[in-house]
């Protein structure tokens, strides 16, 4: 008969075999990812998607992307300003973007939530397999007619859509929680700039 001590000895180095098993890279895993990785893809926006992309929180700024310009070159807002207040909601089946800039000048874009979601993932190769395979860079797209009020009505016309990125860095299994920072592109014959911002991460 084994003594107690020497079974409690032994049941932890079962455990550790069992783990250290687990974390094997030679075993099946369904959220790994392997060097080399890529996958760019056009999906439909499941209910799962769908849930992930809804519970994102944004933070309360965005930017207006002017690169060398001047913020006073941008087309299609009228009076444009370098930083917004920003609050944001769903309304039914549309994200609705509430922009304020200091001068107190306001105006919306909104998003209608597409059937469709654009996919990139892949290995930058310049991050650490940490056991589990590396870090994949990630970007989910969603892409509607642009609808907008306020300073952004300039630039609401036919033909003009609205793209907002999410971006971020995971392994196989999304989920909100990816998701660190947002890009929204206005394109189109009347109206091309871009707003940007962080995610705020839900705990």
């Amino acid at each position: 008969m084994i003594d107690p001590p020497r079974r409690i000895g032994l049941a932890f180095a079962l455990i550790q075999i069992f783990v250290a098993g687990l974390a094997s890279p030679g075993l099946a895993c369904a959220c790994c990812t392997n060097q080399g990785q890529r996958n760019v893809a056009t999906v439909t926006l499941d209910s799962g998607k769908r849930q992930e992309v809804e519970s994102l929180r944004f933070a309360s700024k965005a930017t207006l992307f002017t690169g060398e310009g001047d913020v006073e070159g941008i087309e299609g807002i009228a009076a444009p300003a370098g930083t917004y207040t920003l609050t944001a909601k769903w309304l039914e089946d549309r994200l609705m973007l509430s922009f304020r800039d200091a001068a107190g000048r306001t105006g919306t874009l909104s998003l209608a939530r597409p059937r469709t979601v654009s996919v990139f993932e892949v290995d930058p190769r310049d991050r650490p397999d940490k056991g589990l395979g590396p870090t994949l860079y990630k970007e989910w797209k969603l892409s509607a007619p642009a609808a907008g009020s306020g300073v952004f009505q300039p630039g609401v016309a036919p033909r003009q859509i609205l793209t907002l990125i999410l971006q971020g860095g995971g392994n196989s299994c999304t989920s909100s929680s990816d998701f660190t920072h947002w890009t929204l592109v206005m394109q189109g014959p009347k109206a091309n700039y871009t707003l940007f911002g962080d995610l705020v991460t839900v705990k």
